[in-house]
């Protein structure tokens, strides 16, 4: 059944307006409306569904027209009564859910003790149908609208922070007000999905106990996240395990230097492992007593000493790559051991030499830690794909993307994928 029938005035200086009628009846019913709009075209139903003057019935009917934009254009729109919003909650057109859950999350907070019970339930029941959508989009959108609200359902909150995607789940996860330090705990531990963990180490309530659960989990992004939350309340003991485990962390070493307060013990051992730039902001803190500031000074000038003997020993390593090149001598050992060393400068030279690519190409497409592209470009320098292999573990493309040798040995990508890959990065395919 339509909604009530109101609203005559607005639509018949709409149709005036966009029709050229003439003097329309002055008994402009909503049959009546309804029988000119099916002899008119999509552009004029459109325009009609975004209106906010519309009348409820109107937004009504056109929520079963056959075009997916106006139904969507009717989803999105403020007027649209709670009948039509009903239908447009089971679309089969993705758009048009997407555009609902968009204004139903931006309603809920307006249903509060002044609506009427039925009202506020309906909206509700939309919510949790919409937080449940098949589709992730749909989903995600909810839980953007409401992540921070604390008048919400908590059960649909809490349905959101467990949802196995990380555009759904991780809004909610960092800013909702309604979970609790039990929920968060229970989600640090059981969460399969990248990035959860992170999402609530940046929440501005982390507790010494959920850090402690964080800093557990070895995810370097979430401790980068909590090391990097200055409200985050961090155990000495805690933060202990995380220096201890930070030395081959590269990510870690700037949020631990620029954690508000450190002990002196902590500053030492950060100092035993952090580049010489890092070494100075500790030197700089506040607060430090004359023999630690001694200490770090001390660092200092080895950091230096070291770095100059680094510069002169990479020199002679990129410079043997090139007497390898011109003798035909670079070859896979050579290049898997650089691999192993972590010599990514002298790998990227050794792969522009084999490939006649240029190093500022090569250096570019490493940075994107890229799979397909590195093991592209190994392919066209013709070297072994568990050569390429070695090479991303060089670079430090997540164990879960990178693509391994099929049957032991072969290349896993076909020969267009990898002229594909090529071509994307500009360099020019293999002869």
């Amino acid at each position: 059944m339509a909604p009530g029938r109101g609203g005559d005035c607005g639509v018949k200086k709409l149709f005036k307006r966009m029709f050229g009628f003439g003097e329309l009846p002055r008994d402009l019913t909503y049959e009546k409306a309804r029988a000119l709009l099916e002899e008119h075209n999509r552009a004029a139903r459109l325009e009609l569904a975004a209106r906010e003057d519309a009348a409820p019935e109107m937004l009504y009917y056109l929520s079963e027209d056959k075009v997916g934009s106006v139904r969507a254009a009717v989803a999105a729109n403020p007027a649209t009564p709670i009948q039509a919003s009903e239908r447009l909650v089971n679309d089969l057109e993705d758009d048009v859910r997407a555009e609902l859950a968009r204004r139903i999350g931006r309603l809920v907070p307006d249903t509060g003790d002044n609506v009427q019970s039925d009202l506020r339930d309906r909206v509700v029941s939309l919510l949790e149908k919409l937080a449940s959508d098949k589709l992730p989009r749909v989903r995600a959108i909810i839980a953007e609208e409401i992540k921070a609200m604390p008048d919400v359902p908590r059960h649909v909150v809490w349905s959101l922070a467990r949802d196995a995607e990380i555009v759904v789940c991780g809004p909610v996860l960092e800013y909702s007000p309604l979970l609790s330090e039990s929920d968060l705990m229970e989600l640090v531990a059981g969460t399969v999905v990248e990035g959860a963990a992170e999402a609530i180490a940046r929440r501005p309530d982390v507790s010494e106990k959920l850090a402690s659960a964080i800093a557990k989990t070895f995810d370097v992004p979430a401790v980068v996240a909590l090391l990097s939350n200055h409200d985050a309340q961090i155990r000495d003991d805690t933060l202990d395990i995380l220096i201890s485990q930070a030395a081959d962390e590269e990510e870690m070493h700037e949020p631990l230097v620029m954690r508000p307060s450190l002990s002196v013990r902590a500053i030492r051992h950060i100092a035993s492992f952090v580049a010489r730039a890092l070494l100075e902001e500790l030197s700089a803190r506040g607060g430090l007593d004359e023999q630690t500031k001694t200490y770090l000074r001390k660092r200092v000038l080895e950091r230096i000493e070291d770095e100059n003997a680094d510069t002169v020993r990479d020199g002679k390593v990129l410079e043997n790559i090139k007497k390898d090149f011109k003798k035909g001598q670079l070859d896979d050992k050579k290049i898997v051991k650089l691999a192993d060393l972590n010599e990514k400068e002298a790998v990227s030279l050794a792969l522009s030499l084999l490939t006649s690519t240029d190093e500022k190409t090569v250096a570019k497409l490493m940075q994107t830690r890229s799979a397909e592209g590195v093991t592209a470009l190994c392919w066209k320098a013709d070297l072994a794909m568990r050569t390429a292999h070695a090479v991303q573990k060089a670079f430090h493309i997540p164990h879960a993307e990178m693509l391994l040798p099929r049957g032991g040995s072969a290349y896993p990508l076909s020969d267009d994928k990898m002229q594909w890959q090529l071509d994307y990065f500009g360099i020019k395919p293999k002869a």
